[in-house]
């Protein structure tokens, strides 16, 4: 989908910025630390919650070290957590994928931004019909709507009450099109299962949902509401499952993105590490993003 070739780290951190008032707001401390890897810091946190895509895997291959350090930090006696915006797969397929990984994630230690959209839907009118951005694997019925995959036929997307963006996979610039055309004909919900602009996958960059969703309010004017990282929802699931018995600063949000990971951490008042030698920012220049930005996390590692 789009213009392959403007999906580069330098593309994605430009329209990051451009769009950074859409964004949470956060305060930051000073310079960030420079540490070697998570060992450095485990005795002065308890939970670490983990980005995946850039930190524990490159799309569908796992990074190296990594299943070791997870497994470190709970012999330390630490907690640790996924804090995915990764919305394609079924969420009671998320401990296969991960096993499949090499890691031994259980259920109520994944926490998917598909899961906080499903969460959304039961505040709507059950009998609205979804228009879902999805390839078929993406098993939509587990939405628990009325829903159907978005495709070329330019008559479903008059016929529905709202549209859920939950994957760029088998997304295209025509159903794009059609999609503005028809939220700027009749303005209508739509939410937003991963904010993400873009995701480091094995042979670059793809486009996530969080692009076109951008996109198309800058051509409709209409605001996608957005389940999953930079926003408060997804931090907010993370806060309800400890921070009655762990101080926030002792929660750490460890990711490979300035924009979302950092600064989602830095809103809700989390510890963060910014991951810098798989990720989007990887090829960059790290001290003028830090500049450009003013997105400063509490550590900068390498990898975990």
């Amino acid at each position: 989908m789009g213009d392959q070739q403007r999906c580069t780290p330098e593309w994605v951190f430009r329209r990051y910025q451009a769009i950074r008032e859409r964004l949470p707001s956060a305060r930051f401390a000073g310079e960030a630390v420079l540490a070697d890897d998570l060992g450095d810091i485990v005795d002065s946190h308890d939970v670490f919650v983990f980005d995946s895509f850039g930190v524990l895997n490159v799309g569908d291959t796992p990074i190296p070290g990594a299943s070791a350090r997870v497994d470190m930090l709970r012999q330390a006696g630490k907690r640790v957590v996924v804090l995915t915006n990764a919305a394609t797969g079924p969420l009671a397929s998320l401990p296969a994928k991960y096993a499949r990984l090499g890691f031994d994630f259980e259920s109520h230690e994944i926490i998917s931004s598909r899961e906080l959209l499903r969460n959304a839907l039961t505040g709507y009118d059950p009998s609205w019909r979804w228009g879902v951005a999805a390839p078929p694997e993406a098993q939509i019925d587990e939405l628990g709507v009325n829903a159907s995959l978005l495709c070329a036929d330019a008559a479903l997307f008059s016929q529905c009450d709202g549209f859920i963006l939950l994957s760029s996979k088998s997304w295209s610039t025509e159903l794009q099109a059609s999609l503005e055309a028809a939220v700027r004909d009749q303005p209508r919900p739509v939410l937003v299962g991963n904010p993400d602009l873009a995701a480091p996958r094995e042979n670059g960059l793809s486009f996530e949902p969080g692009t076109f969703a951008h996109d198309l309010q800058d051509a409709t004017q209409v605001a996608p509401e957005f389940f999953g990282k930079p926003f408060g929802n997804a931090f907010g699931m993370v806060l309800a499952r400890f921070a009655r018995s762990v101080p926030r600063n002792r929660i750490a949000m460890v990711g490979d993105t300035l924009h979302t990971d950092i600064l989602g951490g830095a809103s809700a008042g989390l510890s963060t590490v910014l991951v810098t030698q798989r990720g989007i920012l990887h090829s960059l220049d790290l001290d003028a993003c830090l500049e450009q930005s003013g997105i400063i996390p509490n550590y900068i590692i390498p990898h975990i």
